[in-house]
């Protein structure tokens, strides 16, 4: 069948034909910047290496009956996930489910369908749609004999533990891992349950834990020969040595996998591997690698229409520019930053409205159906037509005789009302402004005591729950601070602090004492200081509590492992980014609290413009511009 390899030839050559323009552009700057570096060289494709030969679609075309399709179209699949293609694996796995669930005459067909479902459900689990891919987790295990000695049904139990685990159902995701170790019918499985226990430990910060399991998982997987399992667990601990601060043998390990993948073909793992080792050098302040290997990837993420891995490489490579001072690329990755986060929203949406049309076509056939079985009934019934419309008309004369009862009787009232209110309606007006006066100032207290004093009250308990780093002076200067703030607070003076102290000073001081007593790793970043410190008082006060309540709010909320805070002045505007990569949100379903209401109030009095850019699961980006006129 044609249509598998010309659909997938047509995709290839309009990605082609858009990006050469982008790709010759960047390899040109790349190449310059490559021929100087002593480390190792790292190779940007400048077509899809990822296409399967036409030999594959050749067995699908030729195939005599459905299982020798099915089995072809399987390989196409395969070939896909050892790849990491992953829209490929989602769009052959639901076109093969289709023309399974189809195929009347074919035994075993729930096997055949657990199948495939399993392999739907890890491309919708790697491409972060989360829901889906529960989703199609359990129609697997639907599909299969719902017992541990069935392979796809623990295969699909792994999976379904993931997901629940990752959706914050962490004490019931991490049980049906441990019972699938427990009952696993083979070692694979088994040992694939192992890795997912390992990464568990590593969200909670159990690093032998976490150690121990994928090293076992390791050791069975180059034992029996499965490479790129192999190397998948050699990146993860590539990713606890870097947390255990052992740098150098993340570096080692990690440019294994990176080197390992690249010769063997898994291109989209090579790309991670190439994100870690960017990441690792940013932690060293190694800049100048850090933005060799990112750009390499950059060219391949954008090649391969990889959106996820764009625009980490990218929020990698803002972060080394910032540190560097190169604060003109920082601010145009800024913006491409915004303009990736963009297209993944569009991308996610376009394949639901795919979704809905399948699920829509499959509707229409069954309402088909129906349709030919209700037709006789509705000539027996066809009488009832005609007496509802009779009956229907006699109940809404009745009901306008008792509405026009009604509504006389109303209208008196009414007009005895209107005298009574015409009377009163001077002083409401003063009583209204009265009450507008003091409901005003009531915002403006409660907005400065959420803001000032609890920002700080918030900073103290932290200090005070962290008995490892817990510092007697810095819990005292905190209680001054706070003290100061409610006696300027009475007297409604201007914070004192932003009267003596640079403002870059006072931001920087507020952010490090934070970071000194939290897990969570804080960067900021701002530019030009000079601008920034002579923007007029008022202003900063404003922009120093906005800060505070973003950051009170990423920390008790988020559950981030890295906030980044950039403060620019830009075309006669104040720029505020805010960032954090932690459980984010759903903004059509969000109920905002008393702080996000603080933060319009303020925005509005300084006349500024927020913009939210936030996923479940994806975290938060806040975007805010502030005029200087």
């Amino acid at each position: 069948m044609k249509k598998y390899k010309n659909c997938f030839e047509k995709n290839e050559k309009k990605k082609v034909a858009l990006k050469q323009i982008v790709l010759g552009v960047f390899l040109l700057f790349s190449c310059k910047m490559f021929a100087q570096s002593e480390m190792q060289s790292f190779k940007a494709f400048g077509v899809n290496p990822t296409i399967p030969n036409d030999s594959l679609f050749k067995n699908i075309e030729q195939a005599k009956d459905f299982k020798t399709k099915y089995a072809a179209t399987y390989n196409l699949i395969e070939f896909h996930q050892q790849k990491g293609n992953i829209d490929s694996i989602i769009h052959y796995g639901h076109k093969l489910y289709t023309e399974t669930s189809n195929e009347e005459l074919l035994l075993k067909k729930e096997e055949y369908l657990s199948k495939v479902s399993n392999a739907i459900a890890e491309g919708k689990l790697e491409k972060g749609l989360f829901d889906e891919a529960l989703k199609w987790f359990l129609k697997g295990i639907e599909h299969s004999k719902k017992n541990f000695d069935d392979e796809l049904y623990v295969k699909n139990r792994i999976g379904l533990g993931s997901i629940k685990y990752v959706r914050g159902k962490e004490e019931e995701g991490q049980k049906i891992i441990e019972e699938s170790i427990e009952n696993a019918p083979n070692e694979k499985l088994k040992h694939d349950a192992f890795f997912e226990l390992g990464f568990i430990y590593y969200t909670k910060n159990e690093l032998e834990k976490a150690k121990d399991n994928y090293n076992k998982a390791k050791v069975f997987y180059i034992s029996e020969g499965y490479l790129k399992n192999a190397l998948e667990v050699d990146l993860w601990l590539s990713k606890v040595l870097g947390k255990e601060n052992k740098n150098e043998e993340a570096l080692d390990l990690c440019y294994n996998v990176f080197n390992e993948s690249l010769s063997n073909g898994f291109f989209t793992l090579y790309a991670k591997a190439g994100n870690v080792l960017g990441g690792i050098y940013l932690k060293e302040k190694d800049y100048d690698n850090a933005k060799k290997i990112l750009s390499t990837v950059y060219i391949n993420s954008i090649q391969w229409g990889n959106l996820e891995i764009e625009r980490r490489v990218v929020l990698g490579l803002q972060n080394a520019y910032s540190e560097t001072g190169d604060y003109k690329n920082a601010h145009a990755l800024m913006t491409q930053l915004n303009s990736i986060n963009n297209k993944i929203l569009v991308s996610q949406n376009k394949q639901q409205v795919n979704e809905l049309e399948v699920q829509y076509k499959t509707l229409e056939q069954k309402q088909e159906i129906e349709r030919q079985k209700t037709l006789k009934a509705n000539i027996l019934i066809g009488f009832l037509v005609v007496l509802i419309p009779v009956l229907g008309l006699l109940y809404m004369y009745y009901q306008k005789l008792q509405t026009q009862s009604k509504l006389t009787k109303t209208l008196e009232e009414v007009n005895q009302q209107k005298i009574s209110a015409l009377l009163k309606n001077q002083e409401l007006k003063l009583v209204k402004a009265s009450l507008e006066g003091q409901n005003n100032e009531r915002k403006r207290i409660a907005r400065e005591l959420h803001d000032s004093i609890g920002g700080n009250l918030a900073t103290i308990k932290l200090q005070l729950s962290n008995e490892t780093k817990l510092q007697k002076e810095n819990i005292i200067q905190q209680v001054d601070d706070t003290y100061n703030q409610v006696r300027e607070l009475s007297h409604n003076l201007m914070p004192k602090k932003f009267k003596d102290s640079a403002f870059t000073s006072i931001v920087s001081e507020y952010i490090e004492n934070v970071k000194n007593l939290s897990d969570e790793e804080i960067t900021l970043q701002i530019h030009p200081k000079e601008e920034i410190d002579k923007i007029e008082e008022n202003l900063k006060v404003e922009l120093y509590k906005i800060i505070q309540e973003l950051l009170t709010n990423a920390l008790k909320h988020a559950k981030a492992t890295q906030i980044d805070i950039q403060l620019s002045v830009f075309n006669n505007s104040v720029k505020l980014l805010f960032e954090d990569d932690g459980a984010g949100f759903d903004q059509e379903k969000v109920k905002y609290g008393l702080g996000f209401q603080n933060l319009k109030d303020r925005l509005k009095i300084i006349k500024g413009e927020m913009f939210i850019n936030a996923f479940p699961d994806k975290g938060t980006v806040i975007d805010i511009d502030v005029p200087l006129n």
